[in-house]
């Protein structure tokens, strides 16, 4: 049963920032995955462009979760959001 279009939050996490003008949560529309991180680029470019490849989807060094869960393995358009979920956007990081 799907409930429709859902206002989401996303958490951006502080090395993105700087491409949301500084804001930490950022509320979207969407009732997948797919369609936050979509709108979450189309607002924010910048920050579009180092989260997604050419083809739309998540960079292999960016992981996402769903309310603490993690959903990068799964495909974004499978991934069905409710109202009031959260959505956090990590790149990875490395270290040496």
């Amino acid at each position: 049963m799907t409930e429709g279009v859902a206002r989401i939050h996303v958490s951006v996490p502080y090395a993105l920032r700087e491409f949301t003008r500084g804001e930490d949560l950022v509320d979207v529309e969407a009732e997948t995955l797919a369609q936050a991180i979509a709108g979450l680029a189309s607002r924010y470019p910048g920050l579009g462009y180092r989260i997604l490849d050419d083809q739309g989807r998540l960079r292999r060094y960016v992981n996402a979760y769903v309310n603490d869960d993690p959903v990068s393995h799964m495909d974004p358009h499978d991934v069905r959001l409710r109202r009031g979920d959260t959505v956090t956007i990590l790149p990875s990081v490395a270290g040496g």
